[in-house]
């Protein structure tokens, strides 16, 4: 690999004789590679102080051990500070993160439901349910169902960069409009009304993608561990925008000539490469949620 660091010593030993800084050489060679490769590496400081240009796929336990011990002894038992420190990093470069506003107007939803006993989780009525299913499905009886309207001409708005909190009595439609929201609304509900996401409809995307809908049903695999459950979500949540935005920031830094912090440096790139990098972000989260910050 000609363009890694080593190559760099090899082929610039007189800097060295004239006092440069080994670390700085190493930044040097890491900017020169292109965008694709340099969010895949970043400089390691092992226990000793020596620095080496790592790919972040490859750390070993031990030095994922040190660099989280790291990041967390330099929050001062802050958690905020980390993400502060994130804020800054971006701000230097003035990237912003991306803000996503939820508009939703006239939005109903509707449902045609049996009453009386007939709307009875029984094998006999389920059996007739199925039945009816499959005659309406190639339309030779239409069964009588009474229309329930759920969602009944609702508009509003959740803007970005803002905690939105949904109050409603049981049964008053807050799952259905979240699920709507999100794109999750069940196949057998009838939905009219726009939804948009920065102004566009959920037929110009995906929205299953964009936007998140954590059930109140605790759904996991009861076999594995906290920390095996939050790998394997880190795995299937995949890249995402994340690596577009670090594809941007380390493309700005290369610019204004910014040297980031290379501890932040490597637990970003973990964080947006995802896949067999997520152990990293994995065992960040494991010592937060252990106790590393309480006061």
């Amino acid at each position: 690999m000609w363009n890694t660091a080593e190559n760099v010593f090899v082929r610039t030993s007189s800097f060295r004789e004239e006092g440069e800084d080994e670390e700085a050489l190493r930044w040097a060679a890491l900017e020169r590679l292109p965008t694709y490769s340099r969010v895949r590496r970043g400089i390691f400081r092992n226990i000793v102080g020596d620095t080496k240009e790592i790919d972040v796929s490859e750390l070993e336990v031990q030095e994922q051990k040190l660099l989280i011990d790291r990041l967390v002894s330099s929050v001062d038992d802050d958690p905020e500070m980390f993400f502060q420190r994130v804020r800054r990093r971006f701000d230097a470069v003035d990237l912003e993160f991306p803000k996503i506003e939820v508009r939703f107007q006239q939005l109903t939803v509707e449902s045609f439901v049996h009453i009386g006993t007939r709307a009875l989780p029984t094998i006999p009525n389920f059996m007739c349910n199925m039945m009816e299913t499959l005659l309406r499905t190639l339309k030779i009886y239409s069964s009588q169902r009474s229309k329930l309207t759920i969602l009944d001409n609702v508009s509003g708005i959740v803007r970005p960069s803002r905690l939105t909190l949904l109050l409603g009595p049981p049964s008053s439609g807050k799952t259905t409009l979240l699920l709507a929201l999100a794109g999750r609304l069940e196949s057998d509900l009838q939905k009219s009304g726009r939804i948009t996401y920065n102004g566009h409809g959920f037929n110009e995307f995906v929205p299953q993608r964009t936007a998140a809908y954590v059930s109140q049903q605790d759904r996991h695999i009861a076999e594995i561990t906290v920390r095996e459950t939050l790998d394997f979500a880190g795995r299937c949540q995949g890249v995402g925008f994340k690596y577009d935005m670090l594809m941007e920031l380390a493309r700005r830094e290369k610019i204004a000539g910014i040297k980031p912090d290379e501890d932040l440096d490597i637990f970003m790139k973990s964080l947006a490469l995802g896949g067999q990098e997520t152990s990293l972000v994995v065992e960040y989260i494991m010592k937060v949620h252990s106790g590393c910050f309480s006061h």
